[in-house]
């Protein structure tokens, strides 16, 4: 069984508990991979490893199974409306990740904020906040570097 990330900060967000659906399984897994490679970036850089290690092309490839991820879980089909939701806010992740433009980018920080606005569970609010938060610091660092390069967001990933 897979991994239930978020559960114990919803519990405490929320007071939900309850056993979640393949998609929200998926959607938290993708957030916090999301998550935790941003912080990493943060952290690394080419100086902080041997002589001939890339890490350009590590992010690059960590960036590419997150688009990856994110496309699958667009793709899904499902009738339940809130896993719908989250099927829609990863289609939006997935454009993110793609995006080659802090255009692209912002206008996907847009429309996550739209999906945001939906009536749903407290449970998928908070995985659409911490999305959300996601889409704000690659802003952020697109901003501030003047390039999407620098988040690892590569045109290639």
């Amino acid at each position: 069984m897979p991994k239930d990330y978020f559960n114990d900060p919803i519990d405490q967000a929320t007071g939900q508990n309850f056993a979640a659906s393949p998609q929200s399984l998926m959607f938290e897994r993708l957030v916090s991979n999301m998550q935790s490679t941003l912080d990493e970036e943060v952290f690394f850089d080419d100086t902080d490893w041997p002589d001939g290690f890339a890490w350009g092309s590590e992010t690059d490839a960590v960036w590419e199974g997150l688009a990856e991820d994110a496309k699958m879980l667009a793709t899904f089909r499902t009738r339940k409306p809130a896993d719908k939701l989250l099927c829609r806010a990863a289609g939006v992740v997935h454009r993110a990740i793609r995006s080659k433009s802090l255009f692209e980018l912002e206008a996907a920080q847009v429309k996550l904020a739209q999906i945001m606005q939906s009536t749903v569970s407290a449970r998928v609010y908070f995985m659409l906040e911490e999305a959300e938060l996601c889409l704000e610091q690659m802003v952020d660092r697109a901003e501030a570097n003047g390039s999407l390069n620098d988040l690892g967001l590569t045109p290639n990933a």
